[in-house]
């Protein structure tokens, strides 16, 4: 893939994450921090109940099994390759060793090709470890925009190429011929007298709007003075970490609430006039590190295969530059910016059909039909009803994969949390007593392309969803921090009184809790804190929020209570740097666990 193109994407992905972007937590109390730091220095003796499991939970056992997991023969375990398949095959074959029964699809009885449309043979009398999912693989895209302007009896026409005058979201081949409705910043708030789409008949167009919201620089524009319209709008960057892994209220987009009322696609010019900058970095020449090689890895898209409700579907979303944009608005004989301007004079919608205009996006993209494994084990209840309902404990297994001579191990994301997961389904197959749930062990398949996994179980469960009683999380568990980067993490607890207190956090013991608040995840994981002796910062958000980006989020969304365990976010997270000899042994032993009791406690209640 050419450098040019990346730097487009980027472009689109960072307004994208923006739009995601959930609001900034308001300053703690010391009461707060008292609530949310759970610190054990010395860790009791854990009850006989769990002592088994709990002792064949150790750093040779886990570390072992991360090494292979996080080996250069797994190939990176990227979706729907051969490296994954591997993996997949080697966490199948310790569930089966370890007693547990699988939890995934019936096999068909008889292999081998098919007529389309043909009856499919009988499926097999027993399980296997593999909920299959069928997967488009999408590479190759290329894209073009032509903008086709009446002029008297003819038409003027520009044609601009993807990757360097405009950025697409990437997805199936898709041509979209449409007239174009200019709709201001694209906002309907009635309720504060601002409805840009009100009137307007959207079904089939293209729609061009201006992202963010008016009064960008001016503090007396309701949308800066209030408060919820202002988080809606301007989202800010709240930390990286907290951004990507926290669970939090559902996610605002315009480019979606404006293609749920009808549109062909939607075309963005951002707020701010920044074509020359954007135009500088995509030609600037990337320059060489020691430390991080310059890896032009193409980047794969996926699409569950026959699902409908896959975003995007015939539809495109574009960012593109206000030369774009002027020449879309050609035939008004106004600029973008003279759009904006007038728009924020008189606070009103200046939405219009765009006269003479035609614009024709143009998509072409390989295709082809690949498939990869959820893996699914279980460990049966011991209470004749309460077997009933389950725990489900999971991580995703799948990373980046290889590209030429470099590999992308994941030894922390996700071997570890893998690994995590497979200690604990161990450590429940070995203890005497068992949970009076049952237990499903989950290892998710494609978490980096979009909660893939996770997602297509939370449509096909194993138990229904109304017996699922919680969900339990890892991901990247086995690094701990530097002291700079924990100074950062915790400066949000350091508020009047709680100094001493902050002081005691060990970097080499610390990890972040996310976790439904008002649940009894929250007493149980502080309560086995006890047995393990970590330093803990818990960080609670509502049932049913659905942010965050690891595979707590479908089950967040489909309400039903999550802990979710991590350990440090560092500069190796998606490089080829991401290897074993990084990792703390001990923290990951330890919130292997924490989790491990953690889940048998809220299992057996």
């Amino acid at each position: 893939m050419k450098r040019h193109l990346v730097g487009a994407v980027a472009v689109i992905a960072a307004f994208l994450t923006l739009q995601a972007q959930m609001p900034p937590q308001p300053p703690l109390k010391l009461e707060d921090v008292q609530k949310a730091l759970c610190l054990v220095d010395r860790p009791a003796p854990v009850p006989e109940k769990y002592r088994a499991g709990f002792e064949s939970i150790t750093p040779r056992e886990t570390t072992a099994m991360l090494a292979y997991l996080s080996s250069d023969w797994m190939e990176g375990r990227e979706t729907g390759t051969s490296g994954y398949a591997q993996a997949a095959d080697y966490a199948a074959s310790l569930f089966k060793m370890w007693g547990l029964k699988p939890a995934g699809d019936f096999p068909p009885a008889s292999r081998g090709p098919r007529r389309f449309g043909s009856t499919p043979p009988p499926p097999a009398a027993e399980r296997s470890y593999f909920q299959n999912i069928a997967f488009k693989e999408i590479s190759d895209v290329r894209s073009t925009l032509t903008v086709e302007v009446a002029k008297g009896p003819g038409v003027k026409t520009r044609a601009y190429a993807g990757g360097v005058d405009f950025a697409i979201v990437p997805g199936p081949a898709v041509t979209i011929s449409a007239p174009v409705v200019f709709a201001g910043y694209g906002i309907s708030e009635p309720t504060v007298g601002f409805d840009e789409l009100k009137g307007l008949d959207l079904k089939g167009k293209i729609v061009l709007i201006l992202t963010e919201a008016p009064g960008k620089d001016n503090p007396q524009s309701l949308f800066q003075a209030d408060k919820a319209l202002k988080e809606k709008y301007f989202p800010t960057f709240a930390g990286f970490e907290m951004m990507m892994r926290r669970g939090g209220p559902p996610r605002f987009s315009k480019v979606e609430a404006i293609l749920a009322r009808g549109a062909a696609a939607v075309v963005q010019v951002d707020n701010t006039s920044r074509d020359r900058e954007i135009f500088r970095d995509l030609a600037t020449p990337e320059k060489p590190s020691d430390d991080r090689p310059i890896i032009r890895k193409p980047r794969l898209r996926l699409q569950v295969a026959g699902d409908a409700s896959a975003p995007m579907g015939g539809r495109a979303a574009l960012t593109v530059t206000r030369e774009i944009a002027d020449a879309i608005l050609e035939g008004t004989g106004q600029t973008v910016d003279e759009f904006k301007k007038k728009i924020e004079t008189a606070f009103k919608p200046a939405s219009c059909l765009v006269p003479g205009t035609k614009l024709t996006i143009a998509t072409t993209a390989r295709t082809s039909l690949v498939q990869s494994p959820n893996v699914l084990a279980v460990i049966e209840g011991s209470d004749p009803e309460l077997k009933k309902e389950c725990f489900v404990i999971g991580a995703h297994f799948d990373h980046l994969g290889a590209w030429e001579d470099y590999v992308f191990n994941g030894a922390d994301d996700n071997g570890s949390g893998s690994a995590g997961v497979l200690a604990i389904a161990r450590a429940m197959a070995v203890n005497p007593v068992k949970p009076k749930r049952s237990v499903v062990f989950a290892l998710w398949t494609g978490e980096e392309k979009g909660l893939y996994g996770s997602r297509y179980y939370v449509a096909h469960p194993f138990f229904p969803l109304e017996k699922t009683v919680g969900y339990l999380n890892y991901d990247m568990i086995s690094r701990s921090y530097e002291a700079a980067a924990l100074a950062l993490a915790v400066r949000r607890y350091s508020v009047p009184g709680a100094e001493e207190m902050v002081k005691k956090i060990r970097p080499d013991r610390f990890a972040s809790v996310f976790v439904t608040e008002g649940t009894d995840l929250v007493r149980l994981a502080k309560e086995m804190n006890a047995f393990v002796g970590l330093d803990l910062a818990f960080r609670e958000s509502p049932l049913g929020s659905a942010g965050g980006g690891s595979d707590h989020a479908p089950f967040s969304q489909a309400k039903i209570p999550y802990v979710y365990f991590m350990g440090a976010m560092t500069e190796d997270y998606h490089q080829t740097s991401d290897s074993i000899e990084k990792i703390n042994p001990e923290l990951f032993t330890k919130i292997c666990r924490i989790g491990y009791l953690t889940a048998f406690a809220r299992a057996d209640q």
